[in-house]
């Protein structure tokens, strides 16, 4: 018999009321002028079911209605704005990138209020997509939780008085030589880097480093050591027949998941008289959303996973005339990545192994078996260069330490939460103690923020003006599609007036541009086509010179503990946005909640 669920005790009960009320959307009335009539501060009180169904995030959102202006009652332009028809959309190229996920961006607005964005077809690396992060972005600017102006020592100021505060700290620092440091998530806006170049020509003790909530600093360091660059290459798996992946979730979380999620799809249909489809084997711990679209999954626990990688690299080293490693795995697992090898040789030149290990030595292997498989070149662009993920565990540790030992005068936070998402927050925080001037960018209180002195709220990405290089050559433009709602001002222009150069970001971003783009192409079709990209790099052929050891550790007896990102979240920047909470998890379809995943054999 099928199962039958009711939606509450109504229906069970078949109350009047529900029989009347079934075919609407909502069986609860929606609260709605309840909500309105209610004060600014008695609406943190209502239930979190009323005010999702009535807005779907914080009714801040009821700035929707107004912005800026207090406008209590619906009256005519008395002068309309010549781009503004009441009513009709208009699209605005930009550009999606909060340190984790990038995206080329057409912002659709109403009544010059942002309402929805979609991905920019004109866009060579995200092809007009974009994933659900991006997609949720747009609520975030409505946020109930933002921050309304600057803070110092946790009360409201304005900002001439933190700007005289700041100021006087940061000239007495740089006065006896204080180390200055600023702390941020990746940064690829080229306007962005040369803004803290020019803070930094201010305050010349000054120096940037970067961190990612989710490291992949191992590839970079395995790159330079292996070929002397220091990046990641752009992966090309729309030109791939058989594609390894080794604990990467590349169709939703991995580097670039827009773009290699679009490139993937390229070799998994049949059409256009295509005959073949790409083959693609997953090795991993956890199901992932790459794992369950692979052709074949092999389950390999986080112990087992460097000799995994040993294993296959001495499969293909055996028939390749390479020296072998020392380890190596046995039994069934082996047979299945012997097979896997000879999939990868029967296909060289059109064969790709990627992996997320944040492991050097893990890393020098894959460049190698990438070596071997001619991939460097067909493949893999290592001359075209990723930008994304360009943290540095190596300076951050070190940073931490000079925090420590009360080196660090200064510590600057933009666009990142070290004190929640670092291992070894707790040697942060007591670093931070240990600093003289602490100040955050963040345009919400978080942990970090809230043990800062100042805190300097940044826009929203949809209220500011800035640029992106992705990839080497390949730039897009970010510009804002509606007025700052709140007493914000944008992390640039702060830089600059402690710098003692006052400007606008956008003119700044003008004038840096006016001599960068090419003959013939104005900033004005700069900024409606969102993207100027340059194509023309070949990629080059390399060789590693990494030395190869077998990573460290080994398979354990046991439970082994799988933290992974979830596909709605990422890496947390969102955690507060009712839509990404709310979006099912693509393989427990659960939502909201956090959960342990055990198999049930191990609970019987």
């Amino acid at each position: 018999m099928e199962k039958k669920y009711w939606k509450g005790v109504e229906e069970l009960r078949n109350d009047a009321e529900f029989v009347r009320l079934k075919n609407d959307e909502f069986y609860e009335p929606l609260p709605i002028d309840e909500l309105i009539n209610k004060k600014a501060e008695d609406i943190t009180v209502t239930p979190r079911r009323d005010f999702l169904k009535f807005l779907g995030f914080s009714v801040a959102a009821a700035s929707l209605a107004a912005c800026e202006a207090p406008v209590r009652k619906t009256i005519p332009y008395v002068i309309r704005p010549e781009q503004i028809t009441p009513g009709i959309a208009n699209y605005y190229a930009s550009t999606y990138f909060d340190g984790y996920d990038y995206a080329s961006l057409v912002v659709k607005t109403r009544e010059g209020r942002p309402i929805k964005v979609e991905g920019n077809t004109l866009s060579s690396i995200s092809k007009g997509r974009i994933n659900a992060r991006v997609q949720a972005s747009v609520l975030s600017l409505y946020d109930n939780v933002r921050l309304r102006g600057p803070l110092m020592s946790g009360n409201a100021a304005s900002w001439a008085d933190v700007d005289k505060a700041i100021g006087e700290k940061l000239t007495a620092i740089a006065a006896k030589g204080g180390k200055i440091r600023i702390l941020s998530s990746t940064v690829i806006s080229p306007s962005t880097l040369r803004v803290i170049g020019d803070f930094s020509k201010k305050y010349p003790t000054t120096k940037h480093i970067q961190y990612d909530a989710i490291s992949l600093s191992a590839m970079r360091q395995s790159n330079l050591d292996s070929f002397g660059v220091n990046g990641i290459p752009s992966y090309m798996f729309n030109k791939a027949n058989v594609i390894v992946g080794i604990e990467s979730d590349f169709l939703v979380n991995w580097i670039s998941p827009i773009e290699y999620a679009a490139q993937y799809a390229e070799t998994r249909k049949l059409d256009g008289g295509k005959k073949a489809m790409s083959r693609h084997i997953q090795l991993e711990a956890a199901m992932s959303v790459t794992g369950s679209n692979a052709d074949v999954r092999i389950g390999v626990k986080p112990s087992q996973q460097g000799s995994a990688v040993v294993a296959l690299y001495n499969a293909i080293a055996s028939k390749s005339g390479a020296s072998a490693i020392s380890g190596g795995i046995e039994g069934e697992l082996a047979v299945k990545i012997e097979k896997a090898a000879e999939e990868l040789l029967a296909n060289k030149g059109k064969s790709l192994v990627v992996c997320g290990i944040n492991d050097i030595a893990t890393q020098n292997i894959v460049n190698a078996i990438n070596v071997m498989l001619d991939s460097y070149g067909n493949t893999i662009d290592l001359t075209t260069t990723c930008n994304l993920r360009q943290g540095n565990d190596a300076e951050l540790a070190a940073f931490t330490d000079e925090m420590n030992k009360g080196e660090v005068s200064a510590l600057l936070v933009y666009n990142c939460n070290p004190a929640y998402t670092l291992p070894d927050a707790k040697a942060f925080t007591d670093g931070m103690k240990r600093t003289e001037l602490t100040v955050s960018f963040s345009d919400r209180p978080d942990e970090t923020s809230l043990l800062c002195q100042f805190v300097c709220p940044d826009h929203h990405s949809l209220e500011s003006w800035n640029d992106a290089e992705p990839k080497k050559g390949f730039y897009s433009i970010s510009q804002p599609t509606i007025s700052p709602l709140f007493n914000t001002r944008q992390f640039q222009e702060t830089l600059l007036a402690w710098a003692g150069t006052p400007t606008l970001f956008h003119d700044y971003m003008k004038a840096g541009w006016s001599s960068m783009l090419p003959v013939g192409l104005s900033w004005e079709k700069f900024l409606q086509d969102g993207v100027l990209e340059n194509t023309g790099t070949a990629a080059g052929k390399f060789t590693s010179s990494a030395s190869l050891t077998a990573p460290a550790g080994g398979e354990k007896a046991g439970f082994e503990l799988v933290i992974y990102e979830k596909v709605g979240l990422g890496n947390g920047l969102q955690a507060n946005n009712p839509w990404l909470q709310e979006l099912p998890d693509p393989i427990s379809k659960i939502t909201w909640d956090n959960y342990l995943a055990v198999s049930p054999k191990r609970c019987s």
